[in-house]
């Protein structure tokens, strides 16, 4: 996987993230201090890379839903404190999780989030949730397979709907 470290975060963290086989940079790497976000967020399309930052709220203005532009995805580490202690479990986390090659990363944006004394990714766009009708439905119809007199009214309710 291919990322960029936004210049918040220690340049240090390339190391942990290539232990995994990601192709990482840092926007040091490519800028000097105090480039746009917006220009980092380009830097990010253009190379196809994930972009790795603390301060997510000043780039979600740049992805989906916001706008319809496409990106390569985005890793928010939401009110975290990232210090030298604790961001080798950050990065270690993070480099796990984009190694699963299942995790979409196009036009994705998650968010990591410390719960007790590990840190969760959680999935924030696109969202993912059962369509409420589909889950009524469904639940309807796991009850009329169990239920002879159910399934034998629901299959005369459809006929009659048919004709």
């Amino acid at each position: 996987m291919k990322i960029l470290l936004d210049e918040n975060l220690t340049p240090k963290s390339k190391n942990i993230l290539g232990k995994y086989g990601h192709d990482v940079i840092h926007v040091r790497d490519r800028f000097i201090a105090g480039k746009s976000d917006e220009e980092v967020f380009e830097l990010a399309q253009k190379e196809e890379r994930v972009l790795i930052t603390l301060n997510g709220k000043d780039f979600i203005i740049f992805i989906p839903p916001v706008t319809l532009k496409e990106h390569y995805g985005f890793i928010w580490l939401r009110k975290l404190h990232v210090t030298n202690l604790n961001y080798i479990p950050i990065m270690d986390k993070i480099g796990m999780f984009l190694s699963d090659k299942n995790v979409p990363t196009k036009n994705t944006y998650y968010v990591v989030k410390k719960k007790g004394n590990e840190y969760e990714i959680i999935q924030q766009y696109p969202k993912i949730q059962f369509d409420k009708y589909a889950d009524s439905a469904y639940k309807q119809l796991q009850v009329i397979s169990q239920d002879k007199q159910k399934r034998l009214e629901y299959e005369a309710r459809e006929k009659d709907w048919f004709l």
